[in-house]
């Protein structure tokens, strides 16, 4: 679904977020250098992983099982940061942050390196027109090993909880997966919630019926740390309200598509007003 447009539609696997030459830098040996780190470092990672996660947690499986190693934690954690990092929304943020501290930068090298060549003036003066330059000041950020570490290392010492609905109700997922919510507030707004404060939780889905809820272990008083990689059931019939919200936060935040196995899921959250709705953290 389109979340302005309101339209729904179905498209093949292939053509689900997609846009082309979004890592394309032109002006590397190879151009398409960014594309193949992912092709092959990350999405085998998660082809791997993903698929693993949801045979573990197939109907067959009881309530409260442990379905995560502490290896797989730390993957599926690293797989959640480089899914936050490598999006449309972190692009645009990153561009605006970029034109934002460049006049000022450009400013500063012209003052510690001047007087300039007319070289040195030419490379200055790409960095502010030639987007080259900004795309690859991104993929830099976004493949930072210290920085993904660190993110990694965040989200490793939260409890993972994984949602799975028994029932009909199904979960929605986005161009945006990986939503961070303030859990008081209910605000999914990109780039408004830390993952160091003790009120955001993120939520990934995993499947059409399975969610993980990456919790602070402080946020509920430790409530969920004995629950830490566990399956926990949700009815159907009595968690509607809290499975439609998180459909509903995630088509919010999402860059401009949401994606469901089949199109009347979808129909439930169109020509909907998306208005902020939040129910606190189920038991």
């Amino acid at each position: 679904m389109d979340k302005y447009s309101q339209k729904i539609f179905s498209t093949g696997i292939r053509a689900v977020g997609a846009e082309n030459d979004f890592y394309t830098l032109e002006k590397m040996s190879d151009q398409y250098c960014w594309e193949h780190i992912y092709a092959n470092g990350v999405e085998p990672q998660m082809g791997e992983l993903i698929p693993k996660i949801i045979s573990q947690s197939n109907i067959l499986v009881r309530n409260g099982t442990v379905i995560l190693n502490d290896s797989e934690k730390v993957q599926l954690a690293a797989i959640m940061v480089m899914q936050m990092l490598r999006g449309k929304q972190t692009r645009d943020y990153e561009r605006k942050l970029y034109q934002s501290y460049l006049p000022d930068t450009l400013k500063k090298t012209k003052e510690k390196f001047g007087p300039l060549s007319e070289k040195q003036k030419a490379l200055l003066q790409a960095y502010e027109n030639d987007d080259y330059y900004f795309k690859r000041t991104s993929m830099d950020l976004a493949l930072d090993s210290k920085r993904i570490t660190r993110y990694t290392e965040i989200i490793c010492n939260h409890d993972f909880v994984f949602y799975r609905i028994l029932g009909g109700l199904e979960f929605i997922t986005s161009d945006n997966p990986v939503m961070l919510v303030n859990n008081i507030t209910g605000n999914a707004r990109p780039f408004a919630n830390g993952l160091l404060k003790i009120g955001t939780a993120v939520y990934y889905p995993i499947s059409p019926k399975l969610l993980l809820c990456v919790l602070h272990p402080e946020l509920t008083f430790g409530a969920f740390s004995e629950k830490d990689c566990c399956l926990v059931d949700l009815d159907s019939d009595r968690e509607v309200r809290f499975i439609s919200t998180i459909n509903r936060k995630q088509i919010e935040q999402c860059s401009q598509h949401a994606f469901a196995r089949s199109e009347d899921v979808l129909k439930q959250y169109a020509m909907r007003k998306l208005a902020p709705v939040w129910v606190k953290q189920r038991d």
